[in-house]
C-alpha cells in the first residue's frame, strides 16, 4: 500500500516523475551518508524496507552493517528483498535498542522527527556510538506537521544541531535537499493511491482548521522557500574540547 512516509522502491511506478524524484532524494541520502562512513560498524536505524540498508552494505562489503527498524513487517520485507553477506537486520525501538559492541557509524536518515522525545533517542544514539563515532542524521527543516500526519516535531537548521550539540557532538560535513511539492490528485478522495501524495491536501486543510496558527508558520515558508521541503543531511562528530 502506498503511503506518504514508508518507501518501497519495487513498488513505485517506474514511469512516474514524482515517485521517481523521491526515491531520488532519499537515495541521495544514502550515498551521502555513504561517503562518510568510515571504521568498521555501520547501524540504520529506522531503515524501513532496507533498500538504503543495503546500499551502504553494497557500496561497503568490508563492513558489518546492521539495519533496525521497529514495524515487523518492513524488516521482514528488508529480510526477503535485501539481502547481502555483511547486512543483518533487527526488529527493535530506536530509543531502548542496544547492543554488545558499539559502532562507528549510525545513520538516522527521517527519523528524529517521528519520535515523541528526539532528546531520549539522541541519547541512546550516544551510548551506541564508539569512542571516535558519528552519526548521520537527517531531518526535514521546513514545517511538516500540517502534511504528514506521521510527524511529531518541526526542526531548524539551528534546533537540529542543538539536539546533538546536548550530547557532544558538533555538525561536520552537510548536504541540503530541495524537494519540490507534488499538486497532483493533492484533494482526491479515492480509498486507494495512485501515488503518494494523493489526498496530502485533504490532510492540510484539516490541520488548519484545527490549529490555524500553523498556517502563518506555513506561509512564512513559502515566502522563503516557495513550493518546496528543504531536508538537511549532516554528520555528527564528537567535539573537541576548546
Amino acid at each position: 500500500m502506498l503511503t506518504i512516509e514508508r518507501i518501497y522502491p519495487k513498488q513505485l511506478d517506474p514511469d512516474d516523475s514524482d515517485d521517481q524524484n523521491t526515491l531520488r532524494i532519499h537515495m541521495e541520502r544514502y550515498r551521502f551518508a555513504a561517503a562518510c562512513l568510515s571504521g568498521e560498524r555501520v547501524l540504520d536505524m529506522a531503515c524501513g524496507c532496507g533498500y538504503g540498508t543495503a546500499l551502504l552494505a553494497e557500496l561497503h562489503p568490508d563492513k558489518t552493517v546492521i539495519g533496525v527498524d521497529i514495524d515487523p513487517a518492513a524488516i521482514a520485507y528488508a529480510q526477503e528483498h535485501y539481502r547481502l553477506p555483511n547486512l543483518s537486520y533487527h526488529c527493535a525501538d530506536a530509543e531502548s535498542f542496544a547492543a554488545e559492541q558499539r559502532f562507528d557509524n549510525i545513520v538516522s536518515l527521517e527519523t528524529i522527527e517521528h519520535l515523541p522525545n528526539p532528546q531520549q533517542l539522541i541519547a541512546n544514539y550516544a551510548k551506541l556510538l564508539a569512542e571516535h563515532g558519528q552519526v548521520i542524521a537527517s531531518v526535514p527543516i521546513t514545517p511538516t506537521l500540517d502534511g504528514n500526519p506521521h510527524h511529531l516535531h518541526d526542526f531548524s537548521q539551528a534546533s537540529f544541531f542543538a539536539l546533538f550539540r546536548a550530547h557532544g557532538l558538533g555538525p561536520q560535513q552537510r548536504f541540503e535537499q530541495i524537494q519540490w511539492w507534488q499538486f497532483k490528485g493533492l484533494f482526491s478522495k479515492r480509498p486507494v493511491k495512485q501515488h503518494r501524495s494523493e489526498g496530502v491536501g485533504n490532510a492540510v486543510l484539516q490541520y488548519y482548521r484545527k490549529r490555524p496558527f500553523y498556517l502563518l508558520l506555513r506561509l512564512r515558508s513559502m515566502l522563503r522557500y516557495g513550493f518546496s521541503n528543504r531536508y538537511l543531511t549532516c554528520n555528527f562528530r564528537p567535539q573537541t574540547p576548546a
